[in-house]
């Protein structure tokens, strides 16, 4: 897994008894054991309150944070069912009035039920019957009101629940982050909490490079990260002036890129809006010969550029841009390096799933 830095203003990640505000709700401890194996007695079971006489409502609990203006955020949450099989995730008064939210069913292979005004929302199955729910927004000029909730649910689109002692899920690991993506959970207490950026690179590396062709491989397990750079694999001289590369582009292309002394000689590709799963790709590269695989075809090429002013390549550079910026933000399963330019056949085979 290869991600950029992120920092989780979300505080009591693990403990809904302390800066969340209920409501018709009660923060229980509970032994369940959580995605990380812990099964100590934390605040994690969110139940109703218990009003009785046939009593009906929303159970939820929220959490007011600081956030920006015109910037896109994510919010995940681990959740499992309990007495109900059934949450939604909202982000409120994220523009000063309007509420986004997702219904998610926690059974099953997971599902997501209705939603209103976000970017995306995402639910992945987890062991034991826990689900990780996301749900991507754009704040507008105005947030300074935004909180994000979490309400216990009686089906994939009503949150009016009998207040009866029974209606309850576990909850366990809050979290809300700029972009658009929820990347690997950071734990908070009282204080929100920033990972560092993962940086792979391996210098000194000419020799494992095709300096004058040659064929860069990556097998990947695709996140869509909309309107955002995210490149994959990288051979390069340290610099931004000659190098091969994989990438996507923040238009929601992806590409093969090459670039000699400081002159772009490729940079071009497909759509990837509707990519998913398990990708391979292939950039088979020289002189004035580029091609781009994925998945057993080929899907652009290029037969114009002269590499001969290309210096010598020395780092390559997993899941980022030389700068070590740019992170994949996705799984990258498999990656190797080729010191010559595989034939199209060669490079077919070797990217077909």
């Amino acid at each position: 897994m290869v991600e950029p830095a992120a920092t989780n203003i979300c505080k009591q990640s693990e403990d809904f008894d302390t800066s969340w505000t209920p409501t018709n709700a009660t923060p229980t401890q509970d032994t369940e054991e959580t995605p990380d194996g812990d099964t100590s007695n934390k605040y994690i079971k969110l139940v109703d309150d218990n009003t009785g006489g046939g009593a009906t409502g929303q159970v939820r609990v929220i959490q007011s944070m600081t956030v920006s203006a015109n910037t896109q955020y994510t919010a995940s949450i681990f959740l499992k069912a309990d007495g109900l099989a059934f949450a939604r995730l909202g982000a409120f008064n994220y523009d000063g009035s309007t509420d986004a939210n997702q219904y998610f069913g926690l059974s099953g292979a997971g599902s997501l039920g209705t939603a209103s005004n976000l970017d995306d929302s995402s639910i992945e199955s987890y062991p034991n019957g826990w689900y990780r729910c996301s749900i991507t927004w754009t704040n507008g000029s105005d947030p300074s009101g935004f909180a994000f909730g979490i309400n216990v649910a009686d089906s994939i689109s009503n949150i009016t629940v009998d207040l009866d002692g029974t209606s309850s899920i576990f909850v366990w690991g809050a979290q809300v982050e700029t972009g658009p993506i929820a990347t690997s959970y950071i734990p908070t207490t009282t204080a929100s909490v920033t990972r560092n950026k993962d940086d792979i690179t391996l210098g000194s590396a000419s020799s494992l490079i095709g300096q004058t062709e040659g064929t860069l491989y990556v097998e990947v397990d695709w996140r869509l990260a909309t309107g955002t750079f995210q490149w994959l694999l990288s051979a390069n001289d340290g610099t931004g002036n000659n190098r091969f590369a994989i990438y996507k582009q923040n238009a929601d292309e992806f590409r093969m890129y090459a670039e000699a002394d400081d002159d772009l000689k490729t940079n071009q590709g497909e759509s990837s809006t509707a990519y998913s799963g398990i990708q391979k790709f292939a950039f088979a590269y020289a002189d004035a010969d580029f091609e781009l695989y994925r998945n057993g075809s080929s899907i652009s090429s290029d037969t114009v550029g002269s590499l001969s002013a290309l210096a010598t390549l020395t780092d390559i550079d997993l899941g980022q841009d030389y700068n070590n910026g740019l992170q994949a933000n996705m799984w990258i399963r498999a990656v190797a390096l080729f010191t010559r330019r595989l034939s199209d056949a060669e490079a077919e085979a070797l990217t077909t799933l």
